[in-house]
Parts: C-alpha cells; structure tokens; sequence
C-alpha cells in the first residue's frame, strides 16, 4: 500500500511540473482555436498554423483568411496582463501582477509575414492584424493593428469575407496553398530558428514525456 501511495503522490508531482513545461504552448493553441473556431462559424475559407519559406528561412502565421477583398494575415496572442507597446522593432511589454516580461513584438511579426505573402502574391491585396484573444489589456490606446475578436469578426464582415471570390485573388489563394509545409522536419527547423526555439522544443519534450510517465504512476498507484 505504501508503494502505490507514493506511486500516485509521484504522479502527481510529475503532472504538475508538466503542466507548467507545458503551460505556454497549451494558452497559446487555445488562443488559435478560439479565432479559428470563430472564422469556421463565418463559413470562411481558412488556413490555421501555416509555414512558408521566405528571404529569411521560414515564418509561421497562424491564421490567412481568403475574402473577396484580398488574404487577410491573422496572428493570434492569447495574452493577460497590462500590457505596454513601445513602437515597431522594440519588445512588448507585459505586466502580470509585479512580474515584468518582454514578449517580441506581434506586429513585427506580422511584418515579416506580410513580405512573405507578397513575394508569393504579388498584387494581391493583404491586410494584417493582431487578435489579442486574452484578458490582457493595454495601457494608454491600443495599437493600430491589433484588435479584438469582436472587432476581427466586424471587420471580415466588412470585407465581405464568406462571399464570392474573383478569379485573380483565388488563383493566389491556390499558389498560398501549395506552398505551405506542413512536416513535423520542418516544424522543428523553424522552431530552432525563432528566438527561445530550442528551450520551447525541450519544454514540450520532456512535458510530454512527463505525462505519460506520470499517467504510468498514477495507475499504478491506483491499481
């Protein structure tokens, strides 16, 4: 009975620490699915968690919408907090509690999509926004370019998004399409290639293994 006490005790311990590898990954794909759980119930056409080669690598979007009015690049934060914006090229602030953290900063990221898409599809309008997802808010006015859901599904509304497409925009739509890699090698190589990709691969390692050694524990303990 001791064993299979300290068993689950073990289990326990182990499914916390997990959680906590696991923590940013897991806020961050709520967050994705939220908008893309919002763009399927508009009957958009969509592309969730696309990879594209650029002049720089790969880049990462989480979201491209097709509307009549041209793609739209999505980039999703799942953010709390106070937060503080310090203009392009410069960290986000955010403020949890007495906690200070640098985050890089969405728009530039979108910034680098957006290059991407046009060397891809030129002449295709392409607009690009931030979905702030979470209870984070800003101090002072929001930035231009980041907006609520709400405020996306406003704005696609506007754009037509759901309705008919010109043959010029769907043909780039197409070209957007072919071009996305979607392997796990490749997933791994931009990953290793964004700043703290390394320690995030690692994180989700050892948090997964983590769970399955502790699901190992916890049945043990309780069989």
């Amino acid at each position: 009975m001791l064993i299979q006490e300290y068993a689950i005790i073990a289990g326990g311990l182990i499914t916390t620490s997990s959680l906590r590898l696991l923590a940013p990954t897991i806020k961050g794909k709520l967050g994705e699915w939220k908008v893309q759980s919002m763009l399927s119930g508009m009957k958009a056409t969509i592309l969730n968690d696309v990879i594209i080669a650029d002049d720089r690598g790969l880049t990462q979007i989480d979201h491209l919408v097709l509307t009549p009015s041209g793609v739209v690049i999505l980039e999703t934060k799942n953010y709390s907090g106070t937060l503080y914006d310090r203009g392009r090229r410069r960290p986000w602030l955010q403020y949890i509690g007495g906690k200070k953290i640098e985050t890089h900063n969405p728009l530039d990221q979108n910034y680098r999509h957006r290059k991407a898409l046009e060397n891809l599809i030129p002449g295709v309008p392409i607009v690009d926004v931030v979905v702030l997802v979470g209870s984070g808010r800003f101090k002072g006015q929001k930035p231009d370019g980041v907006v609520s859901p709400g405020e996306l599904k406003a704005s696609l509304r506007r754009m037509g998004c759901g309705g008919p497409v010109l043959l010029p925009i769907q043909e780039a739509w197409v070209r957007i399409e072919q071009s996305v890699r979607r392997d796990k090698q490749t997933r791994l190589t931009h990953l290793r290639g964004v700043p703290g990709g390394h320690g995030a691969i690692w994180k989700e390692r050892i948090g997964r293994a983590g769970f399955f050694i502790s699901a190992a524990l916890l049945l043990a303990g309780l069989t």
